[in-house]
């Protein structure tokens, strides 16, 4: 290799890191700049209207204490947000699985091809969730509290600004509703990040915090703030004595509800208009797979599996790396939404309560079975899973038994799994 041959390569390494600051980087440094440009605006609006007490930080230059400690308290969501963003890229970065699969004694061998295929899967599925974790967890948490920011922003302004400032064309006497409404979505978004935050810290300690954890956080939050504003609205009353607990304690049971204020809201909004009222899924499709509760189906929405059919065809590996389920548990809710996809709930459900059979691979190694068996079990068989005949038995188990899909995940069920630690160079900054 020439002298040559390395400035070549330096170079294109060069503009590969260059492409990829430009791609994802740029995102963080607007939104960054937001953020900064956010604190500096609080402060300033602040600077002439509260406080009397002042600070000098290494004696350059001297601020308000009051003005400065609410810029701080803005400032404190996204830096609180980013340092529980750094926690997730460290875990990440510290489960690297390889898989290698292998044979079942038990079961019929798989093939060289689908050995193979699965593999691949696995390879590039660990590719996708590191690039996704790595490219997409930051934006979504800049973007989360910088939301968070401006919220509390907005709120201590409304709060403290006087209202001749803020409605400087009403006259001598400018209303003061404002203040209470301040003060309920204050509440509302206090209390919606401070669950949040929990949540996700939960998530954290049982590795199963992605991008779609902080996207579905800030769709919660700013559901929350909406939800308050519109409430607060319509029933804060500025002539009441009582105003100030009565909006305070609206914001925080509406921050304690979260999303079920929003539809409880919308819900009275679309009676109101004449409009049809919206059902939210619940998931309840899913319960059908036994071991899925409610708080699993819930998880599994997170990543878009709403249905059986959803269930059975999603990559093993990417529900494995993108949640903190085993594999194992994985591979039985998929055997058994494939059965309940390939042969129909009601004779899923004959199989299950009169063979014993499960899922789609107990259902694979029954039509392996089924030439080999008296002709009073094939009848049996034909009887109980409500076949016009024997041949309708023969193609449904013919079909089975070259699935590529069934063989999959035979080969994901027996495979081992292994844990190597990454090195340190690989691991983010």
């Amino acid at each position: 290799m020439t002298a040559s041959d390395d400035k070549n390569r330096a170079r294109d390494g060069f503009y590969r890191l260059l492409s990829v600051a430009m791609t994802y980087g740029w995102a963080r440094l607007m939104a960054f700049l937001a953020w900064c440009a956010l604190l500096v605006s609080t402060y300033a609006s602040l600077d002439g209207v509260i406080g009397d007490g002042t600070v000098s930080p290494l004696g350059f230059v001297t601020l308000k204490t009051v003005p400065l400690l609410l810029a701080v308290l803005v400032a404190l969501p996204n830096v609180m947000l980013h340092i529980v963003a750094r926690m997730i890229l460290f875990r990440f970065s510290r489960r690297n699985f390889n898989l290698q699969c292998r044979d079942d004694p038990h079961e019929h061998p798989l093939s060289a091809e689908t050995k193979a295929r699965c593999e691949a899967t696995w390879a590039y599925e660990r590719g996708r969730a590191q690039m996704r974790y790595e490219s997409g967890l930051l934006p979504q948490v800049g973007v989360f509290g910088l939301l968070a920011s401006a919220m509390l922003a907005f709120c201590v302004l409304g709060i403290h600004l006087p209202p001749t400032q803020l409605f400087p064309n009403i006259g001598e006497a400018p209303p003061t509703w404002h203040i209470w409404v301040a003060w309920t979505v204050l509440s509302t978004a206090t209390t919606s990040f401070m669950l949040s935050v929990g949540r996700i810290l939960v998530r954290i300690a049982g590795y199963d915090a992605t991008t779609r954890t902080f996207a579905d956080a800030a769709r919660s939050f700013g559901l929350c703030v909406v939800s308050g504003g519109l409430l607060a609205c319509l029933t804060v009353s500025s002539t009441d004595p009582k105003t100030a607990q009565a909006s305070i304690a609206m914001g925080i049971a509406v921050g304690l509800l979260g999303d079920r204020a929003f539809i409880a809201v919308s819900n009275r909004a679309a009676a109101m208009l004449g409009t049809e009222v919206e059902v939210a899924d619940p998931g309840i499709g899913l319960r059908v797979i036994e071991g899925v509760g409610a708080e699993d189906s819930q998880r599994l929405q997170e990543e878009n599996i709403s249905s059986v059919h959803a269930l059975a065809f999603v990559p093993v590996p990417r529900l494995f790396f993108n949640s903190s389920l085993n594999l194992q548990r994985i591979c039985d809710w998929q055997d058994q939404a494939l059965m309940f996809v390939y042969v129909g709930e009601s004779r899923a459900k004959a199989l299950r309560e009169q063979f014993q059979i499960r899922g789609a691979i107990d259902t694979q190694r029954l039509g392996r079975l089924f030439e080999t068996m008296p002709a009073e079990v094939q009848q049996q068989v034909v009887v109980s899973l409500n076949f016009a005949s024997p041949t309708h038995s023969r193609q449904l188990f013919e079909r089975l038994a070259n699935d590529p899909r069934i063989d999959e995940l035979r080969a994901y069920r027996a495979a081992a799994l292994s844990l190597e630690p990454i090195a340190d160079s690989q691991q983010p900054a």
